[in-house]
């Protein structure tokens, strides 16, 4: 990874869903910034995405409206104008929904990875690997504009991918190979021979993605990161007037006006798609997303064709990564501990191990400290823990957040494998507390319990416990 941002970033925000994560998430930014994985003079936003489900597209929406109102400020309007867009580069990231297997969103998810050559060694998350391929990799030479980007996956980039810049204009899509069967769940990009996007096929039949075939016998999957130039980013402002658009901005919902939820690939991006005529646009039913049949079915189709009297005509492009690949976050237990436990170099991650003999060579170690014998196997992961042995970590196991106390408890427990235990510090004003989660890894059943309750593990939780195989 790079040892700092090389790219000249004029904005980063970054999108969150909760108000009280607002704080945290700004700082998480600002640490960037201060060991130079983000540039010294870039504006830092942390947006909270309002609370009625807006989508993709609406959260990106206001984003840019909150970028471009601090950066006309900055420049000594008192309203907010396009001109700010000129020589700007805004990058948007978007956290999506709770993640079950970190209490602070997919985008702050530890990997079992280090960056070399910083002063002070820090963890890297999903976000650091996805700046890290933005900064170096595929923003590089591109023209003023915004980039749009979700952190609910891990995004991989060959090292020799360079991206040209030539004559573009328009909008830009990156895309990375998948296996049909893959694609079924996801999206795919349909191109013509030039590489223009002709339609967005979202979770088809298999004939359908088959149709979006390329000369490797991959489809390119809708993965983002997406580009929009200059001209229409100012587009993209304009909606923030526009009725009812601008139900997806804070400043129309503060007016009155009723939220709109629009996707960012399947009502922003889908109206630039060359096969699709208004009428299509307007009327399609999108899978999981806001229909024109719903109760909200009129603002939908006159949100689309507004959508569509704005934006139609920006060419769209695709570029395609042989070598890139793509990992969505599932909320699979078992999917997480299986990403945790391969395709890494690195066994033991910002960690102090007694008994290093002691573990398997598949295992993983992430920001621990074990003490004595803590036997971990192959594929289960430790992350945030202080274990006091002797202790056996079974393979598919994930323990995350137990201090050294929890060790007798789970010495008595003798976990059996694919069982997940975290624990969550919880600030109740004075009070703290500590949480615990127990889950099998394959989702099928979970238990809460905290402090008070912790010492009771092998008495009145045992029958719970023997469910999930913990003897």
């Amino acid at each position: 990874m790079s040892q700092n941002g090389e790219f000249p970033w004029t904005v980063v925000v970054l999108t969150c869903q909760h108000k009280d994560s607002v704080y945290a998430f700004q700082r998480e930014l600002e640490l960037r910034q201060q060991r130079g994985a983000l540039p010294g003079g870039a504006l830092l936003l942390t947006v909270r995405d309002r609370q009625e489900p807006l989508g993709s597209g609406g959260a990106t929406l206001n984003a840019l409206l909150v970028a471009a109102e601090h950066l006309s400020s900055r420049a000594g309007h008192t309203v907010v104008t396009a001109d700010v867009l000129d020589e700007a580069h805004i990058l948007i990231l978007h956290t999506g929904r709770d993640f079950p297997w970190s209490s602070c969103s997919r985008a702050f998810c530890w990997l079992p990875e280090e960056k070399p050559g910083q002063k002070v060694q820090s963890p890297v998350c999903v976000l650091d690997l996805l700046l890290d391929h933005l900064s170096t990799q595929i923003c590089p030479g591109s023209p003023p504009g915004v980039w749009v980007c979700s952190t609910d996956m891990i995004l991989r980039v060959p090292t020799d991918f360079v991206l040209s810049w030539d004559g573009f204009s328009g909008v830009r899509v990156l895309a990375v190979p998948g296996d049909v069967s893959y694609a079924a769940d996801h999206g795919v990009y349909l191109t013509d021979s030039q590489g223009w996007v002709r339609d967005i096929i979202y979770k088809g039949s298999r004939e359908q993605i088959q149709q979006a075939l390329m000369p490797d016998g991959k489809v390119p999957l809708v993965s983002g990161p997406v580009f929009f130039c200059r001209s229409v980013s100012e587009k993209l402002l304009q909606t923030h007037v526009s009725p009812p658009l601008d139900g997806c901005t804070y400043l129309g919902l503060d007016s009155g006006a009723p939220p709109l939820q629009i996707s960012l690939f399947l009502d922003v991006l889908k109206c630039l798609c060359s096969d699709l005529t208004q009428d299509q646009f307007m009327g399609e039913d999108r899978a999981g997303w806001s229909s024109p049949a719903s109760p909200h079915g009129a603002a939908v189709r006159t949100g689309r064709a507004e959508l569509w009297r704005i934006l139609r005509g920006a060419p769209l492009s695709l570029v395609y990564i042989p070598g890139g690949r793509y990992d969505y976050l599932t909320l699979s237990g078992k999917q997480h501990v299986d990403r945790l436990t391969s395709d890494w170099t690195d066994r033991n991650t910002l960690s102090h191990i007694q008994t290093e003999r002691l573990l398997s060579e598949g295992a993983r170690i992430i920001n621990s400290v074990l003490d004595g014998d803590v036997a971990v196997a192959t594929r289960a992961v430790v992350q945030h823990c202080h274990l006091q042995g002797p202790l056996d970590v079974p393979s598919g196991c994930l323990l995350s957040g137990l201090d050294v106390s929890m060790s007798a408890c789970i010495r008595r427990l003798v976990l059996s494998s694919d069982i997940i235990i975290q624990g969550h510090r919880i600030e109740l004003g004075e009070l703290m507390l500590n949480v615990y989660t127990v889950m099998g890894a394959h989702d099928n059943l979970q238990v809460s319990f905290n402090d008070s309750s912790a010492s009771f593990l092998n008495q009145s939780w045992s029958v719970f416990f023997s469910s999930l195989g913990i003897q």
